[in-house]
């Protein structure tokens, strides 16, 4: 009778220990990150795509800190480091967009506890370094715990537009202002690269001047685009400049080389050269700001052609997007690397061919314009089509993927 009391006590303890130590995770990792989920759910998930992601393993004495585009620190937690090893987790509520754009940094230690929260909206960094989930694709995707977005990244292919040469004595500046160690470093380059081809083959390649990051090179900052701007009014007799910007940013600036360049410099010197006219077009989060940054007094500069800001004042811009949902909803998924970049070359290809460039000719003339004014303004309202949130080409201005990108235009006819 003991014995068989004795058997059913330990059967009854067994049980209770089983069920238990099924409540304690036995994976820190796992058990961190099912609290950082639970605590963004309990609090309210953002209405908008948002992807949860681990950046980096943090151990005693890491920094934490968000680094916007103006080169400023939001905050730095404890500038002793951390107290306590763990792991640093990001809601990306703009996944995949250039920065500035809202998130929410969180700490849990290897014991659970919640070291600090922060809501953020520049570039993350540990020990002043970008972890490595936010500078390539491939890592991002490792990182992605909670992907609510459904966002699909597909390789991207090698692609290039060649452009037939209709246009001479008209210059432009291409400029990439992201360095290697900034998220989506690679996306902007190479698609800044297309479009310096695709300038340099329809104004001539020593009418283009290319700005971007090399190594051993001068930083791609505001300097180097004003030295890339002279030298084409001075040696090529340029009058009419075209600025092609692709950077992260915020309100009225960007970042160029590490640097912060506003919009009320690049006004200054437009205005400085009253005999130049100037288009411009500018892909980086927050982009529509500089429709009002490059005013003065309320009014533009009477020698600035056309602006086209790749998104509104208060949206973010993207790198290539092909699919929502797990599904494929670009309707046009061989553009690549930046989102409305991508478009706008293959629109360019579009309108520089020999079927379609009098039609550029016929509405530059019917609204006294100039032909690259007319082609970029062709390019712009092709890309959105009638009804922009359906139609677009910009898969995210579309409201399938939430309407997280609004491109914008000013012209002067």
């Amino acid at each position: 009778m003991r014995l068989k009391r004795a058997i059913l006590v330990t059967i009854l303890l067994a049980t209770v220990f089983f069920a238990l130590s099924a409540c304690f995770p036995k994976d820190p990792f796992a058990a961190a990150t099912k609290k950082f989920i639970d605590l963004i759910k309990n609090e309210g998930e953002p209405e908008d795509p948002f992807v949860g992601v681990c950046l980096a393993e943090v151990g005693v004495g890491d920094v934490v800190t968000s680094e916007k585009a103006d080169g400023g620190q939001e905050f730095q937690y404890q500038l002793q480091g951390l107290d306590q090893a763990g792991w640093l987790f990001y809601l990306d509520e703009a996944p995949g967009a250039f920065y500035d754009h809202p998130g929410r940094l969180v700490v849990f230690s290897k014991n659970g506890q919640k070291i600090f929260d922060q809501k953020i909206e520049g570039m993350p960094k540990v020990n002043d370094e970008v972890p490595t989930p936010l500078i390539t694709r491939s890592e991002y995707i490792a990182g992605t715990i909670w992907d609510k977005s459904k966002i699909v990244y597909l390789p991207i292919a090698d692609w290039i537009d060649i452009i037939i040469a209709r246009i001479t004595r008209k210059g432009a500046v291409i400029t990439s202002g992201l360095t290697p160690s900034q998220s989506l470093y690679a996306e902007a380059r190479d698609a800044r690269d297309l479009v310096s081809t695709s300038f340099k083959t329809l104004m001539g390649a020593d009418k283009v001047r290319d700005v971007k990051y090399t190594v051993g090179g001068p930083a791609p900052n505001w300097t180097a685009v004003q030295n890339a701007m002279n030298d084409l009014l001075t040696n090529e007799k340029i009058n009419h400049m075209t600025l092609y910007f692709v950077a992260h940013g915020n309100i009225n600036l960007m970042n160029l080389g590490g640097t912060t360049f506003y919009a009320s410099q690049l006004r200054s010197y437009i205005q400085e050269h009253a005999n130049v006219t100037f288009c411009i077009i500018i892909e980086s989060c927050h982009a529509g700001s500089w429709l009002d940054g490059l005013k003065s007094g309320g009014v533009m500069p009477a020698n600035i052609e056309i602006v086209i800001t790749t998104t509104s004042s208060a949206k973010s811009a993207y790198p290539d997007w092909d699919h929502v949902g797990g599904t494929l909803a670009d309707f046009n998924p061989d553009d690549v690397y930046v989102e409305w970049t991508g478009d706008f070359l293959q629109k360019m290809a579009y309108f520089t061919s020999d079927a379609h460039w009098p039609e550029v000719q016929t509405y530059a003339s019917t609204y006294s314009t100039t032909d690259i004014a007319a082609l970029l303004y062709k390019c712009f309202t092709s890309i959105k089509g009638g009804a922009p949130q359906t139609t677009s080409l910009t898969l995210t201005e579309r409201t399938i993927a939430g309407f997280i990108q609004d491109p914008k235009v000013y012209k002067d006819w």
